[in-house]
């Protein structure tokens, strides 16, 4: 099985391959740059899902057997900032896009995404190791979940109609 993911983004690369893996040990997993459509920083549920939607689309014109698109995101909620991801797959037939877990962010680092800003240089002001590979989530759970992780749970739950066919056959 050919896999392509909508990002060259290593740790989206290697959230696929974790994710994908549980299902099909041998699938070739491989990354794309591919256009998202949304803002470098998207905010909100449905700039999220439209990322990864357009990701999975992209990557899977690509000549794979599914695309995966990986976007993530972040929204207020109830006074509070939470950072979150989308996991998007298609096999250019049937589409499923699903939300990661949620984590919070400290509100100033929120309300600096909402104008237009970037996570990356709060985390160095506040004096913290930002690590591409292990995300923010990764800084914030004191590495206890990584970018790779969470988005791989999300793929493993998202893959459901392609290795459970019979569950949503009806």
């Amino acid at each position: 099985m050919k896999i392509v993911v909508g990002s060259l983004n290593t740790a989206k690369v290697k959230a696929a391959e974790l994710g994908c893996a549980a299902y099909w040990p041998d699938a070739e997993v491989s990354g794309a740059d591919v256009p998202s459509g949304v803002p470098a920083q998207p905010i909100g549920l449905e700039q999220t899902r439209e990322g990864a939607i357009n990701r999975a689309r992209a990557a899977h014109a690509l000549g794979a057997d599914l695309g995966i698109g990986l976007e993530g995101g972040v929204m207020k909620m109830s006074g509070a900032w939470i950072m979150f991801g989308f996991v998007a797959i298609t096999d250019g037939e049937s589409e499923v896009a699903v939300m990661t877990a949620g984590t919070p962010l400290p509100h100033a680092w929120g309300e600096a995404m909402a104008n237009g800003g970037e996570l990356r240089p709060h985390v160095l002001a506040a004096g913290l190791p930002y690590d591409y590979a292990k995300g923010v989530v990764g800084l914030l759970t004191n590495n206890k979940v990584t970018r790779d992780e969470g988005f791989g749970s999300a793929i493993r739950t998202a893959l459901a109609p392609w290795v459970n066919p019979a569950a949503f056959a009806a």
